[in-house]
């Protein structure tokens, strides 16, 4: 049976350290001479686009400054990710072998962020190599439909066509466990990023999992 992983990235597969509300920060006060405009926001589980669009009403910018805005943020957030303060989660890159390993895994991404942002965080741990497709934050939408959007893409893109149930979401915020149910799909929850691990047990999830260390008790869900 083939298994689609939609992957998140912020808090799941690394901790940034709020690499993208700095760089963010950067790129809007060059824009409008504002400094810290997002400095309030919480940006677990959010959409890039979303937030950015909201700080924007905040401060009277029109909309049509977007992609000015961000032909500004990604050099930004390629210096702040030089910075030093980015890390790999536990055990990331050992499971993402393993996946690519299994010709019953296939992997995606699923993610708020913008996808040019999210393969600049990704291209610093050489880790695009395993998400050659995914969904992304790609307009002012809901979180759920850019998981959908993840796996028609992934659909297209790996020639399969992945049953509901056998999609599967791995994230680290209520929101990720929320949209997961959305879809219809399964969801690995990850006590590392935006919500502590008795929060996401409330809420729960088809597995949880300190980290990504709890390597066999993953594989060993993933086939059920």
């Amino acid at each position: 049976m083939k298994t689609l992983l939609l992957w998140d990235i912020d808090g799941t597969l690394l901790r940034n350290k709020g690499a993208g509300k700095r760089a963010m920060n950067r790129a809007f006060a060059q824009l409008t001479g504002e400094a810290g405009a997002f400095d309030s926001l919480d940006m677990a589980g959010g959409l890039d686009l979303n937030m950015i669009g909201g700080v924007f009403a905040s401060y009277g910018v029109d909309a049509s400054r977007m992609d000015e805005f961000l032909t500004l943020y990604y050099p930004c957030l390629e210096d702040v990710m030089r910075d030093g303060n980015s890390m790999l989660m536990p055990n990331v890159l050992q499971v993402l072998e393993r996946t690519e390993q299994d010709e019953r895994l296939y992997n995606a991404y699923g993610t708020g962020n913008v996808e040019r942002g999210a393969r600049i965080k990704l291209a610093h741990f050489d880790l695009n190599r395993f998400f050659p497709v995914g969904g992304f934050c790609y307009g002012p939408v809901e979180r759920w439909q850019l998981l959908q959007d993840g796996v028609a893409r992934a659909k297209q893109h790996y020639g399969v066509d992945f049953a509901p149930e056998r999609v599967i979401v791995i994230g680290d915020t209520l929101k990720d466990i929320a949209a997961a149910r959305k879809i219809g799909a399964k969801v690995v929850a990850v006590g590392t990023g935006g919500h502590a691990y008795d929060v996401l047990a409330e809420a729960e999830p088809d597995l949880l999992l300190a980290d990504l260390s709890e390597e066999e008790r993953f594989f060993a869900f993933l086939s059920e």
